[in-house]
């Protein structure tokens, strides 16, 4: 009877339509549940990785930006850390777990940064990666890792740099003067309200001029073959603080040498191993090779064998009379030595085209602050780049040639005086040694 009366009442059930849907509809409600579940924790992952890909992306920038500027990687990292956590942050059931993680070093939760320096552009690659806990799958965490790469290239070329950064008319286009640059940019790195600076009747002729601080010259004195000179501009670090210079050694002996040729010089006996000086030195050109000298005052004709001429705590000369040449040259100044070239002074003077100074013709060690003077005429050349980091000023005066020099001037304050032509298509004579005001920074993903 009971069983009689089981299969009346299972047969109403499979009758019942209304039973059948709230069966097939309970069993069919667990996919569209785990599917939505599925769907909010896909859409939260990566709404969080947008988020920290635009934080990121902030932080390569930020960062490439600063090592652009002259900031270590160390300090570089720490821009991009400002900039990443200012534009990200964790979720807040993250923020606990990290806290209560174990203190083991790991990079897992780490913003990393590569910095890389090349010629032709700084990149910054920023990274990040979490395990971020999902609203549903809490046991199942999606690990989010992004990576930024930021690129800053190089710009227009410059062929003056002056690195002071609080100097009053850092760069300077005194008096008359006349400087034609044609092709080449200026750079001061002063936040004064005159740094760069063209006055009196001084004319300038340049591709660009950049400048932290303000700019001041007149339209008829400065012709521009950019849109505009650009003022507030990124200071740009010294290019070349990392080169090392050579060490001095034992001075050379220029008692043999003549005392109408060299200061220090005296009689007519051995010239430093190059040659006996005769005691009739009418139309005679001494020879000097290269090495380590207290200082060297040129008076007369001098011929320089190709190497280093060290300069140790004294001074490099060219007097009014002398007459200097020298291929394959590179002058450096040690222990405060200081640099002189009179007006009067004809020199061919170039630098070698290997070497790791290659392209260089006069550089002072870092330190060195004594002012330097460079004085040309018609019947000079001097070539190669002029690398004076921590010189007070150089005062520069080109010889003024239709032609230019193939030359470049670093310096804490440069004044150019005189006629001066700078010519910019020569890359083999300064060994392919450039620098550059830095261009546009751009995301590479």
């Amino acid at each position: 009877m009971i069983n009689a009366k089981f299969r009346v009442q299972l047969k109403r059930l499979a009758r019942d339509r209304d039973g059948n849907f709230a069966v097939l509809g309970a069993i069919a409600i667990i996919p569209i549940i785990g599917a939505a579940a599925l769907a909010i924790d896909f859409a939260g992952a990566y709404l969080e990785a947008e988020k920290m890909q635009g934080a990121l992306d902030a932080a390569a920038i930020g960062s490439v930006r600063a090592y652009g500027e002259g900031a270590s990687e160390d300090e570089a990292y720490e821009a991009a850390k400002k900039f990443f956590w200012a534009n990200y942050a964790l979720p807040q059931d993250n923020v606990v777990e990290l806290l209560a993680a174990p203190t083991e070093p790991s990079t897992q939760n780490a913003l990393t940064v590569k910095l890389t320096r090349s010629v032709n552009e700084d990149t910054a690659t920023a990274e990040f990666g979490f395990d971020y806990k999902p609203l549903f799958l809490e046991r199942l965490p999606l690990q989010i890792r992004r990576q930024a790469v930021a690129a800053r290239a190089a710009g227009a070329e410059a062929c003056i740099l002056a690195l002071n950064e609080t100097a009053d008319r850092a760069f300077n286009v005194s008096g008359s003067a006349v400087a034609d640059l044609t092709g080449c940019s200026i750079v001061s790195n002063s936040s004064d309200d005159q740094s760069i600076y063209v006055g009196g009747t001084g004319k300038l002729k340049a591709e660009c001029l950049y400048a932290a601080g303000g700019i001041y010259g007149s339209p008829q004195a400065v012709s521009l073959a950019c849109e505009s000179a650009v003022e507030g501009s990124p200071r740009v670090p010294d290019p070349f603080a990392s080169k090392v210079t050579p060490k001095t050694s034992a001075w050379v002996d220029l008692s043999g040498c003549g005392q109408g040729f060299v200061a220090g010089g005296g009689g007519n006996g051995d010239c430093n191993g190059t040659g006996k000086t005769p005691k009739d030195t009418a139309g005679y050109v001494v020879t000097l090779k290269p090495g380590t000298y207290g200082s060297l005052e040129f008076k007369g004709a001098i011929n320089l064998q190709p190497g280093n001429y060290i300069i140790d705590g004294g001074r490099l000369e060219l007097g009014s009379q002398t007459v200097v040449n020298g291929q394959g040259v590179t002058f450096f100044l040690m222990n405060d030595a200081e640099l002189t070239i009179h007006g009067g002074a004809t020199f061919n003077i170039s630098p070698a085209l290997d070497g790791v100074w290659a392209g260089f013709s006069i550089v002072a060690e870092h330190g060195n602050q004594e002012a330097a003077i460079i004085n040309g005429n018609s019947q000079s050349s001097l070539t190669g780049i002029i690398y004076l980091p921590d010189v007070a000023e150089l005062q520069y005066a080109g010889n003024g040639t239709t032609s230019g020099e193939c030359i470049r001037l670093i310096a804490q304050q440069i004044t150019l005086i005189g006629n001066s032509t700078f010519k910019m298509d020569c890359s083999a004579e300064l060994a392919n040694t450039q620098f550059n005001y830095p261009g546009a920074i751009r995301l590479v993903h």
